[in-house]
């Protein structure tokens, strides 16, 4: 499966690379426009804490085009997740407080993954405030969504990490399982 990385900034870029299975090309966001998307089998948004969405949408206006017009699987951590809502009609808010380090989520749809409560790392200020009419929630926490999906593409979002604590969350288990689910 080739995988294509779309990095957004992450601080967490080696701990992304380790956890996708087999090999992945990796581009930065501003560099979109110049990579044939439809050579690759599925596209991983990372996450980035370098720029918030709101005050910089015109930067990752090509991002944005690109995630209302593939047919390709995607997967978006974090920022990719906030990317994906704004791209599709949704509205992200910010936080009072900043959303981090080890939190529950309740699993809504078990055909995604058997448990019904994992444990995860969040590291977020934005969450969403609207979710885009054509989205479900398949896993959600005391703050709001925590894995969505377009209700017809295979595009989904993750607001948590699952590349951080792989050893001690349940974060990267999810991630895998959804990810062979694509491959």
């Amino acid at each position: 499966m080739k995988v294509l990385l779309i990095d957004n900034g992450t601080t967490l870029l080696e701990k992304l690379k380790t956890l996708i299975p087999g090999e992945e090309s990796i581009i930065r966001f501003d560099n979109l426009k110049d990579i044939l998307t439809d050579s690759f089998d599925l596209v991983i948004l990372s996450g980035g804490s370098a720029y918030y969405l709101v005050e910089n949408e015109a930067k990752f206006s090509e991002e944005l085009k690109f995630l209302r017009n593939t047919t390709k699987p995607v997967i978006g951590i974090c920022f990719g997740f906030e990317l994906i809502v704004k791209a599709f009609g949704g509205e992200i808010k910010k936080l009072e407080n900043i959303d981090k380090g080890e939190k529950e989520i309740e699993i809504l749809d078990n055909t995604l993954y058997k448990k019904p409560i994992i444990k995860v790392y969040e590291s977020h200020g934005w969450g969403v405030q609207k979710l885009p009419e054509n989205f479900d929630i398949l896993a959600k926490s005391v703050v709001g969504p925590e894995i969505i999906k377009h209700k017809t593409q295979p595009i989904y979002g993750f607001q948590f990490h699952p590349e951080n604590f792989v050893d001690e969350l349940e974060g990267d288990e999810i991630f895998l399982q959804l990810f062979s689910n694509l491959a």
